[in-house]
């Protein structure tokens, strides 16, 4: 599997809330779930913090086992009595990582707090001759086989601390031989399809594929700035972190 992609900062002077990363056979790719400047988190790292400590761990767990080959060291499950979902490898993984992160700043914040960080998340994994994936929340992936394209979207940003969270993803497993590419986009790069209305699914995959995840942003915001005070079409943010990753099996 080759992977490419590219992230872009959407409001100047905020941090980049979106978090993609890449390994053999894995990518994830989250979106902190941005709220408005001055609201209380309960945390005093924040959402892009968030966001990046949970994608860096579940990559480091979806790697673990890989080929059938475990890697050294401790087993990196969900801990002794955590939530661990039967049958969907990828949610007892995202499950552990979420726990990781509680874990890790459960003494200094506040994790009680309804605003606590979040994050969506999109991750996928080849598994010999398997594509695992799993989708959390408002982002979207896109399967390129010989049926044509499959878009998968999750629902709403969900509650962080919880490993329970987990359980909401969306998940499937697919033959390799039948996936040309996969697209992970968060909603940022993802308007020129749902929101704008400017091309379809197909068009912004053959974007993204022919011309490159930078070239998509790019072209996402030429649109955004024809309409800078989000009036032709009404957005909470008129400009939004956008990250997408394309991956070709090869």
């Amino acid at each position: 599997m080759q992977v490419s992609w590219a992230t872009d900062q959407g409001i100047p002077g905020r941090p980049n809330e979106d978090f993609v990363a890449a390994a053999a056979g894995a990518v994830v790719v989250l979106d902190g779930c941005g709220l408005p400047l001055g609201t209380d988190l309960g945390c005093s790292h924040g959402t892009a913090w968030y966001a990046r400590s949970l994608g860096t761990r579940l990559l480091a767990r979806m790697l673990d086992g890989i080929g059938g080959v475990p890697q050294a060291g401790p087993p990196v499950g969900p801990p002794e009595g955590a939530h661990r979902p039967a049958g969907r490898p990828l949610v007892a993984r995202l499950a552990g990582a979420i726990a990781d992160v509680a874990a890790s700043h459960r003494a200094t914040c506040d994790l009680s707090v309804p605003t606590t960080p979040a994050a969506t998340v999109l991750a996928l994994r080849v598994r010999g001759e398997l594509v695992d994936y799993l989708v959390l929340a408002d982002s979207t992936l896109l399967l390129d086989g010989p049926g044509g394209l499959q878009e998968i979207t999750g629902g709403p940003c969900w509650v962080s601390a919880d490993p329970a969270g987990a359980d909401a993803a969306i998940t499937g497993t697919v033959p390799l031989r039948e996936l040309r590419r996969a697209f992970l986009l968060t909603d940022g790069a993802t308007r020129l399809a749902d929101l704008f209305r400017t091309t379809g699914w197909d068009g912004l995959a053959r974007l993204a594929a022919e011309d490159g995840p930078a070239a998509l942003i790019d072209r996402t915001r030429a649109v955004e700035a024809t309409d800078p005070e989000a009036v032709r079409w009404p957005r909470t943010k008129p400009r939004d972190d956008a990250t997408a990753a394309v991956c070709t099996f090869v």
